[in-house]
């Protein structure tokens, strides 16, 4: 008969609920363990769902340590062709933590029986598991803990007295694992009289029911003799009649001995606290008074008998509300020890130390009598309080004071010597002065003779620091002598005035150099006013010059001029730090002028060796201070090889990155630099004398030979051109010093070529008033504006010169004046001739650039500064800005 599909359909669902029914867990893999189906028990057992089921297998899911095991069964299985197996398997569940089961694992075939299925029955028996495990852990802890204890078990059974021992027993009584526990054996162990009191109270325990304890003595089955706790109650059925009698038997030796230890160690105590040198009592949680020994009685002047059982508040009232009651409330709330020292009580006119120990049982105070060595203390706080006080006195002195005794050995050091000298005072003290301080002990002894033949001494001496570097002290000795006359000791007040002197140098140097300054300004001053005529002079003849000769002859005359006016700056610069113009400085012409100046003046025995690239860079900076730094190296070098050398100088060009640790050399931004370096073979510096060469006034020449400045004044110029100078050396090795410059920006390489110079201005019949009271430049300055097309009027001083403003005020256009003049000088002109016509173009012209009337003359509005000496180019190039849009 054929199946109806609905009778299918039927029969699937029917098999799916019991699939999903089932209380156990079912799931259905595939031969390799991937999950096909499982019933809700097995999902929600393993805390997930069907769906994350099937994105994984059934090894995935299990222990670790157990997929080997079922991989082992499942091929067992296969093997011998069975159905299934039975085994218990762990799973990991998703929420965490490891699931017991126990597991039926099946195989099954498909319709055709060409496909294998595993099936898996699974029963979580985790429950169980942890329960077992807890009932082991609980066993053996008790086991332990008999252990422990020497606690055995034993019971009698009230029908056949058959008698029953834990394996504890058998330890404590020295009894073999096969001995046959029975009354009379156990009996026959104690005592005849501890016999029969066990047997009546274990005869009344099995009929009665009564309980029983007793402590007694048994002999173990080898023979000691140990002492034991027996306690023992019946047990009843639940008709309410005894079945048997269970006890427990405790071995206590220990105990025992511990207890015998603890009365020997309290009668210890009770007579340690008696023979204590220091008074104890204790109180209790209610303040009452428990013990006190015979040195608290002595003290508090009460016998024990008095105060025991009585309040410590009731007995001393004078002791409420003092710091006593204080600290002894608070050791009991917070059971920490309380300490009172330095506590007076009035009623026994005695100071005490008091220590409060708290215990659950209340306080255990220690305290004695510290009135006498209080006085003493303080007697002692007082004597060194006022030593303290005389010392820190010493202390905060600013001079070195120490003590030296007569044999020169250092007995006194005070903070002003350690300050000064740099030696601690535990250094220093027993140390002999003359090692200690002087490199050379000549003027050392011989102030000492005067010291010995007039009690004391006053002058200057010069010491060492512990740094090894000179002190100039003034020093004050006096003569420390004994009872008897003789001398003992010399105190000496030492005060540093190596800063002093070294300002009183510096300010003679400096008063020096001003007023070679002053020199050099006026001789500049005169010199340019000397050629600032010779220039022009020049100039026109050299236009009016109708042949070459005349012209080539003017030409010489005209480069003397400039040079000689590049020296008189130049003078200026070293004596003033006047900054001249600057523009870009071609460094291979510089150089090529050192190289001349070298091999003209320098000794023959000095070979030059010179390397500069002709591509360079051009910097930006004053030319002629730049060339005085590198003449300064050059002389240097010269004079560190006297009997001869090598001289290096070597120009190179080099781009420094900001990251690269150049650009820290250097002292500058990154970027392109020029670098200059002067090396000689002569004889280098020890690193003491490195250290110091770029400060002003240092030098290792001779006196007279030098003056310290050239370094500090090449590493300043250095330094307003935004670049930088080292220098590195060793003794006997030369020296080297690096010089870096940085280039003009986007410069092109320096490599000259001749242009054209443009013609000067020309004037259009503008008048310029020109003042000066030298009547050389005067007349030079007319001529040459005359020649160029100006009109001109003179005067010789300021008042001149404004009586002719005044005059032709109308018609002048410009005013050309120098800065120092007889009767009205340069900027008082400038002054009134703005006041007269604000916003007339006014020039200045000055031989001393930088000096304070160009200051003056620039307050007062000036805005245009011709230098002198000037060309006619710079003169005609000067009134055409001066004129702007007139012209």
């Amino acid at each position: 008969m054929a199946r109806d599909a609905s009778d299918d359909a039927w029969r699937e669902r029917r098999l799916a609920a019991r699939f999903d029914d089932q209380e156990s867990g079912v799931a259905i893999t595939t031969a390799d363990g991937r999950y096909l189906e499982a019933n809700a028990t097995y999902v929600e057992m393993l805390g997930t769902s069907l769906d994350e089921l099937r994105e994984t297998d059934l090894f995935t899911v299990l222990h670790p340590d157990d997929v080997a095991s079922l991989r082992a069964a499942l091929h067992d299985l296969v093997a011998s062709g069975g159905a299934s197996f039975h085994l218990e398997i762990r799973h990991r569940s998703t929420k965490g933590g490891t699931i017991w089961t126990k597991a039926r694992v099946s195989l099954i075939q498909d319709a055709t029986s060409t496909r294998l299925f595993i099936a898996t029955t699974t029963a979580e028996l985790t429950t169980q598991r942890l329960a077992a495990d807890r009932l082991r852990r609980s066993e053996s802890l008790r086991r332990l803990a008999g252990r422990m204890a020497l606690v055995g078990g034993w019971s009698i059974e009230a029908t056949d007295r058959r008698v029953s021992w834990s394996d504890e027993i058998y330890r404590i009584l020295d009894a073999a694992d096969g001995e046959e526990p029975a009354i009379s054996g156990a009996l026959a162990r104690y005592s005849p009289d501890d016999r029969v009191l066990i047997e009546a109270a274990l005869e009344a325990c099995l009929v009665h029911g009564t309980p029983f304890e007793f402590e007694v003595e048994v002999t173990t089955y080898a023979g000691r003799r140990i002492p034991v706790r027996i306690i023992a109650e019946a047990q009843y059925d639940d008709h309410g009649e005894i079945i048997r009698v269970v006890g427990a038997l405790q071995d206590i030796s220990d105990l025992r001995r511990a207890t015998e230890a603890a009365e020997r160690s309290a009668r210890s105590l009770l007579t340690t606290l008696e023979s204590m040198t220091d008074a104890f009592y204790t109180l209790d949680r209610e303040w009452r008074f428990g013990f006190v020994n015979e040195r608290a009685s002595e003290l508090i002047q009460r016998s024990a008998e008095d105060v025991i059982g009585k309040s410590v508040w009731v007995e001393f009232p004078e002791t409420v509300g003092s710091e006593v009651d204080e600290a002894y409330h608070r050791a009991m709330a917070l059971g920490e020890t309380q300490v009172i020292e330095d506590f007076f009580y009035p009623p026994l006119s005695t100071w005490f130390d008091i220590y409060a120990y708290p215990s659950p049982q209340g306080l255990a105070v220690y305290f004695r009598d510290i009135t006498a060595s209080r006085a003493a203390r303080m007697a002692l706080e007082e004597r060194e309080a006022t030593l303290r006080r005389q010392a820190a006195l010493l202390d905060q002195a600013q001079d070195s004071i120490l003590v030296r005794e007569i044999d020169h050995t250092i007995s006194y050091w005070n903070r002003g010597a350690e300050r000064i000298y740099g030696w601690t005072s535990a250094e220093a003290l027993g140390a002999d002065v003359r090692m200690l301080l002087y490199d050379d002990p000549t003027a050392f002894e011989a102030a000492t003779a005067e010291l010995l033949q007039l009690g004391y001494w006053r002058g200057e001496l010069t010491q060492l620091t512990r740094a090894g570097a000179h002190v100039i002290v003034l020093a004050r000795w006096t003569l420390v002598r004994g009872a008897d006359g003789s001398p003992e000791a010399v105190l000496s007040i030492n005060t540093d005035i190596t800063e002093q002197r070294r300002l009183e140098q510096e300010l003679l140097r400096s008063q020096r150099m001003e007023s070679i300054g002053t020199l050099a300004g006026g001789i500049a001053h005169d010199l340019n006013n000397v050629l600032s005529p010779v220039m022009l002079a020049t100039e026109l003849l050299q236009m009016q010059a109708a042949d070459d000769e005349t012209r080539e002859l003017l030409g010489i005359v005209e480069l003397g001029v400039r040079r000689g006016a590049d020296l008189v700056e130049q003078v200026l610069s070293f004596a003033r730090g006047v900054d001249g113009p600057r523009g870009a400085v071609d460094i291979a012409a510089l150089l090529g002028d050192i190289n001349v100046i070298v091999r003209d003046t320098f000794p023959k025995n000095l070979v030059l060796e010179m390397q500069c690239p002709a591509t360079l860079r051009p910097v930006l900076g004053d030319s002629t201070q730049i060339q005085q730094v590198l003449l300064n190296l050059a002389v240097n070098a010269r004079d560190a090889m006297p009997g001869g050398g090598t001289l290096r100088i070597v120009a190179t060009e080099v781009d420094v990155a900001a990251s690269e640790p150049a650009a820290t050399s250097f002292g500058a931004a990154a970027g392109r630099y020029v670098v200059i370096e002067v090396e000689d073979t002569g004889i280098g510096m020890p690193p003491a004398v490195l250290a110091r060469v770029f400060e002003p006034f240092f030098t290792t020449k001779p006196q007279g030979a030098g003056t310290g400045l050239g370094l500090s004044t090449a590493a300043a110029i250095v330094r307003r051109h935004g670049g930088a100078l080292t220098a590195s050396s060793e003794p006997g090795r030369g020296s080297r010093f690096r010089l870096s410059l940085p280039c003009i920006s986007d410069a092109a390489p320096s490599n000259p070529t001749v242009v054209a110079a443009a013609p000067s201005p020309r004037g259009r019949g503008e008048t310029i008033l020109v003042v000066d009271d030298e009547e050389a430049v005067r007349v030079m300055t007319r001529r040459t504006l005359e020649a160029n097309g100006y009109r001109t009027l003179e005067a010789d001083n300021g008042e001149v010169a404004l009586a002719r403003f005044r005059e032709h005020a109308d018609r002048i256009d410009v005013v050309l004046t120098d800065m120092m003049m007889p009767v009205m000088d340069g900027p008082a002109l400038i002054s009134e001739l703005l006041l007269l016509s604000p916003g007339l173009p006014i020039i200045g012209a000055s031989g001393l650039h930088g000096a304070g009337t160009i200051e003056q003359a620039v307050e007062a509005g000036l805005t245009l500064v011709l230098p002198k000496p000037f060309s006619a180019g710079q003169l005609l190039d000067m009134v055409k800005a001066a004129l702007g849009d007139r012209t």
